[in-house]
């Protein structure tokens, strides 16, 4: 008996769609035709962004609007805040006929090492954020080694040129460079700069120090500007720092407005810093019987236009005494590793302070654990 149409189609075994789909991209795969066709788009359309990009310099979209970050939205990183740095300047060593590649004998250097440790590395006196660095002004006659090892220790060396005048008269060699510092007013991609001198010892960290009242921006006065600066000050300014420790004691000093420029805060300007060098430029403009320190009080005086602003004079003190550190002092500004030292001699629980602050230093650098 012959078999029925039905029993013949229903034995007819059909490929399932998985073999179906399988066996149309097979077809497809091996299909150059097709395959230099879908090289060719993709060229084409790469080309074609390219060459959009270059007649409207900008770059086209390519994902959806949806996804791109409105300003309402929450970017993917933080934006950057002030930029900070804490800033000092190293000079040349002072002493006659001195190897200037000897760093045994160059006691600013070795200060300076001590700084940067404090402020970058010393688990006691580290600032929090790590990214505010610090910057070692260094005029042409620093060594090269010594730039070297404060680099390779963490510090951001700065070469500077060196600024005089024809008509200044350096009082003692260890201020030649001084005037360099007036180069921190052109620094103007920070925010804000905390100089301090390469003598001036962390008692305790300087966290905070940025935020302090006196140094935000001021209104600069018109009405205290003289005639020939009109239209050469900026409208605000930033400049803080502390009572100089040198000009009589730190309860009655002999001047209440003069401000040390061994350790202050300022808002880096191009404006001020060419008006600064103007003073410079012009002969006895100011005296140079405490060099950079007379001419920043001069355009920064109380009856000025830009009075400098008193910080928390707990900022830094200058002769200390053990009881200034139980009080809360932040920072000494003494050349701690002397025993007899200008303006006052150097108390021996303080000089040991700074000693054993080398010590872990030294011990840090070499890997050698504390024990």
């Amino acid at each position: 008996m012959s078999k029925s149409w039905l029993s013949e189609a229903t034995n007819i075994q059909l490929p399932s769609a998985a073999q179906s789909t399988k066996q149309y991209i097979s077809q497809w795969v091996h299909n150059k035709r097709f395959l230099r066709l879908v090289a060719a788009t993709f060229t084409f359309l790469v080309v074609g962004l390219l060459y959009y990009n270059t007649l409207t310099g900008t770059v086209p979209a390519l994902v959806p609007s949806s996804s791109i970050i409105s300003p309402s939205a929450k970017a993917p990183f933080a934006p950057a805040g002030p930029k900070y740095a804490f800033a000092t300047l190293l000079s040349p060593n002072y002493l006659e006929n001195v190897d200037q590649t000897d760093i045994a004998s160059d006691e600013y250097f070795l200060s300076t090492r001590v700084l940067n440790y404090q402020l970058r590395t010393s688990n006691h006196t580290k600032y929090a954020d790590k990214n505010v660095p610090f910057l070692v002004m260094c005029p042409p006659n620093v060594a090269q080694n010594k730039r070297d090892i404060l680099a390779a220790e963490g510090a951001t060396i700065v070469p500077v040129p060196h600024i005089m005048a024809d008509w200044i008269k350096v009082p003692l060699p260890t201020w030649v460079e001084m005037l360099d510092k007036l180069l921190l007013w052109s620094y103007t991609e920070y925010d804000r700069i905390l100089y301090l001198d390469a003598d001036v010892y962390l008692v305790e960290s300087l966290n905070g120090i940025f935020e302090d009242a006196a140094a935000q921006d001021h209104e600069v006065s018109v009405e205290k500007t003289h005639e020939n600066d009109i239209g050469k000050l900026p409208s605000q300014y930033t400049i803080a720092g502390v009572v100089d420790g040198g000009s009589g004691s730190r309860e009655k000093p002999m001047s209440e407005n003069y401000m040390n420029a061994g350790f202050f805060l300022i808002r880096p300007d191009q404006m001020l810093y060419e008006h600064l060098m103007a003073f410079v430029d012009r002969p006895d403009s100011f005296s140079v019987s405490m060099m950079e320190q007379n001419l920043i009080n001069d355009v920064f005086g109380q009856g000025g236009p830009m009075p400098w602003k008193k910080m928390d004079p707990k900022w830094d003190t200058s002769c200390p005494e053990p009881e200034d550190v139980k009080n809360g002092y932040k920072t000494i500004h003494s050349k701690l590793w002397k025993v007899k030292a200008s303006p006052c001699d150097i108390d021996p629980v303080i000089g040991r302070m700074w000693y054993k602050t080398l010590g872990h230093m030294e011990s840090f650098y070499a890997q050698i654990p504390m024990r």
